[in-house]
C-alpha cells in the first residue's frame, strides 16, 4: 500500500527527479505519500466490509506502515528490496493488527480490499494528475482520489448489499421439492425452543399450495414490535438446502414458522432466513 520513491521536484508538484542514475527522494513527501494511502486504503477495507473498527485503531495502522515503510526505505539498498519487504511484510501486518482477523479467509479479504483501493486511489490520482492537462495539481489530485475512491468503494459495498440481501433455497418435503426465493434477514433470530434449531420463517399459503396442510404443527412464542406474547405455528421438513456453486449445504430437519400470507403478499421472497440457518452464506442472486 505504498507509492514508493516518489520524489518532489520545484514547487509546483511532485515528479519523479532522476540525475545521472541516481534518485532523489524527499523522506517528508514519501511519508506524507503513504500515509494518506494507508489511511484510504485502511479506511476502504473498514466501509466496504463493514468492521466498524474504531478511528484510532485506522490512525494506529496508518502511522505503523508510513514508519515501518520509511525506516525500510532508509536501510534497504534497492527499490526491489523495498518493494518485496513492504508488501510482503509491512503491509499485511498492519493489516492484522488494525482489524485483528483471526482467520486466514477474512484476513485475506482484508488484505485484497485494501490493495484494491490501493490501486484505485494510485490509478485515478495518475489520471488526474497526468492527464488533467495541468488543471490537477499533485495534491488536489491525491485529495481528489481519495475522495472518489472512498465513494466508488461505499458504491460497490451497496450494490453488493443490495445484490446478497436475497438467497435461492430449495425445501424437501414428503419427497417433493420446491424452490424459492427468500431474504435474508439478520433481524429473524427466532429459535425454536423445542428443538433449539433456529426458525425460518415462510408464506403460509406457498406452504400450504406445495405440501397440503401442515401435519404436527406446534406452537412457538415469540416477541416483535407490536405483539409482545405471541405464538407462532412451525413445523419441521425433511430438508432445506442452500447452494454453492457446484455444491449444495443440507440442514435436515429445518423448522420452518408458517406466517399470514399479508406478510409476504407485496414481497419480492416467500422466505425470511433465519441466519443462524446460513452462517456462511450461499449462492446470492
Amino acid at each position: 500500500m505504498k507509492n514508493a520513491f516518489q520524489t518532489r521536484s520545484g514547487g509546483d508538484g511532485f515528479q519523479t527527479l532522476e540525475v545521472g542514475g541516481i534518485y532523489e527522494v524527499y523522506i517528508d513527501v514519501l511519508a506524507a505519500n503513504n500515509f494518506f494511502a494507508d489511511l484510504a486504503a485502511l479506511l476502504a477495507v473498514n466501509l466496504f466490509r463493514r468492521k466498524y473498527v474504531r478511528a484510532h485503531r485506522i490512525l494506529t495502522g496508518a502511522v505503523i506502515g508510513t514508519v515501518g515503510s520509511c525506516l525500510i526505505f532508509l536501510i534497504c539498498a534497492s527499490p526491489a528490496a523495498y518493494f518485496l519487504t513492504v508488501h510482503f511484510l509491512v503491509n499485511p501486518a498492519v493489516v492484522l493488527l488494525t482489524f485483528g482477523e483471526k482467520s486466514k479467509q477474512d484476513f485475506f479479504s482484508d488484505l485484497c480490499i485494501g490493495y484494491f483501493a490501493f490501486l484505485l486511489i494510485g490509478g485515478i490520482t495518475e489520471w488526474l494528475y497526468a492527464g488533467g492537462m495541468g488543471f490537477f495539481t499533485y495534491e488536489a489530485a491525491v485529495a481528489a482520489a481519495l475522495l472518489l475512491s472512498l465513494f466508488l468503494v461505499l458504491w460497490l459495498r451497496k450494490q453488493l448489499k443490495n445484490r446478497i440481501r436475497y438467497a435461492q433455497v430449495r425445501l424437501k418435503q414428503n419427497g417433493k421439492h420446491i424452490r424459492l426465493r427468500a431474504l435474508a434477514d439478520s433481524g429473524n433470530l427466532l429459535t425454536d425452543p423445542y428443538t433449539g434449531k433456529p426458525v425460518c420463517m415462510i408464506d403460509r399459503q406457498v406452504y400450504e399450495t406445495a405440501y397440503g396442510r401442515p401435519e404436527n404443527v406446534r406452537l412457538i412464542p415469540y416477541e416483535s414490535l407490536g405483539c409482545r406474547h405471541g405464538l407462532l405455528e412451525a413445523v419441521t421438513i425433511e430438508q432445506l438446502s442452500y447452494a454453492y456453486g457446484n455444491k449444495t449445504e443440507n440442514v435436515n430437519r429445518a423448522v420452518l414458522g408458517l406466517t399470514d400470507h399479508a406478510l409476504f403478499e407485496t414481497k419480492q421472497y416467500q422466505m425470511i432466513i433465519n441466519p443462524q440457518e446460513n452462517p456462511t452464506g450461499g449462492r446470492y442472486e
